[in-house]
């Protein structure tokens, strides 16, 4: 019985203290080596503008090669890649990743291909002076809902009247 391959997107971050080319090349290298070993296929690696080096969301505190503690990262080289392999093999790249001490953070996700081929919905932009009342709000008489306040604090808007200074 074979195995059945998916397709995966494979994002990670390189430490910029290894990203030039070459040692860019080499962990790429590396990883394309793992998925083809395991019977799987690259179909695109990508750390072109948006991705590269980048200044992360927040600092990643790893250590860098040869020294005793830990440093923070407050940048990083993005790439992005998608692959095709089988469950069995996704475990060996995730390994491999692990021990690859350049590589600060990884996600590896399934792509759905159904999610991918599905049309965009349309979003109408309309614009109802009236709108469908919501399903919590099916319970509340309609001159109810017309005096709640539009602001979203909590409140109705005969209860609280800025003008009013008497309170």
């Amino acid at each position: 019985m074979s195995e059945r391959i998916r397709s995966y997107e494979l994002m990670f971050i390189i430490s910029p203290l290894h990203s030039n080319e070459d040692e860019v090349a080499s962990i790429l290298e590396r990883i394309t080596g793992v998925i083809e070993g395991e019977n799987g296929e690259v179909t695109a690696i990508n750390h072109r503008p948006p991705w590269g080096r980048r200044k992360l969301a927040y600092p990643i505190r790893a250590y860098a090669g040869g020294e005793a503690s830990r440093r923070s990262f407050t940048e990083g080289f993005y790439i992005l890649m998608h692959f095709m392999l089988s469950a069995t093999g996704v475990a060996a790249l995730e390994r491999t990743i692990k021990l690859t001490d350049p590589i600060l953070r990884h996600l590896i996700t399934i792509v759905d291909k159904k999610n991918l081929d599905a049309p965009a919905q349309d979003i109408d932009a309309g614009t109802d002076d009236k709108a469908e009342p919501d399903e919590d709000d099916a319970d509340v008489p309609d001159d109810e809902l017309d005096d709640y306040d539009t602001e979203d604090d909590g409140t109705y808007d005969d209860e609280y009247n800025e003008d009013d200074t008497s309170r």
